[in-house]
């Protein structure tokens, strides 16, 4: 069967001298991996057709329990071209893909979530550079996900002082709890409190972009993200600590 599918690379890798094996996010048919034979050669007819965060039209040969199937056809769509000039933003582009890639399960559909990465690849080519882009994103994903964290009052009694970040309980705990729970906390700050709080309410970059941080904030900011991440999603620190160079 051939199915037509709107689709994003998520992640490209060499199969032979000649071929590729990409891994795409689908509109409608979620995360599928494809072989294209040839892709590599002169006169091929995937040629310029398909890179890292465009988009493009993919025709492919769809085999029952298979989990890599043939690529027949593809035609470029969105191309993203501001990715080329803008190393920054290029690097929050290919930490966002390996972060679909990654919380993706093959063959199981969420349109909501190819909108997303869509939606936040056209932002990250205005916004990606700016340091304050990819925890927001995040915290836009995690929403997605049903992972937003509670930032507000304590998750086990609604306290609202002396409160300290838990990524097991998926959010902030008082001291009092995390005590007698025995669980593991980081600092949290009464200013991150706010930012963060700020961003889960923004739901466009313009309107972070203005936040100016001082180092301690930043810190502090970024590993509660960096934990949170690595908690929900099994995501290695590494692949996020590089987008923050």
């Amino acid at each position: 069967m051939i199915i037509r599918a709107t689709a994003i690379p998520l992640a490209i890798y060499p199969y032979s001298s000649t071929s590729h094996i990409v891994h795409w996010m689908t509109r409608y048919h979620g995360k599928i991996s494809t072989i294209l034979k040839g892709a590599l050669r002169l006169n091929s007819r995937f040629l310029g057709e398909y890179e890292l965060f465009s988009t493009s039209e993919l025709l492919y040969f769809a085999k029952p329990n298979s989990t890599l199937f043939t690529a027949k056809e593809c035609s470029l769509l969105e191309k993203r071209s501001g990715f080329r000039t803008d190393w920054r933003a290029m690097q929050s582009a290919s930490y966002l893909s390996a972060l679909f890639n990654k919380t993706t399960p093959e063959d199981a559909p969420h349109p909501e979530f190819f909108h997303l990465l869509e939606e936040l690849l056209d932002l990250a080519q205005t916004f990606g550079a700016h340091p304050n882009f990819i925890p927001w994103a995040e915290l836009r994903f995690c929403d997605a996900h049903g992972h937003a964290p509670h930032l507000g009052t304590c998750v086990l009694c609604s306290a609202k002082e002396r409160l300290k970040f838990c990524a097991s309980q998926g959010g902030v705990v008082c001291s009092n709890c995390s005590r007698e729970h025995k669980l593991p906390t980081l600092e949290y700050s009464d200013d991150v409190r706010a930012i963060l709080q700020t961003w889960q309410r923004t739901h466009h970059p313009a309107g972070i972009t203005n936040t100016r941080l001082t180092e301690a904030q930043a810190n502090n900011l970024n590993t509660i993200m960096n934990t949170l991440m690595a908690y929900q999603f099994s995501l290695p620190s590494e692949l996020r600590v590089a987008t923050m160079v």
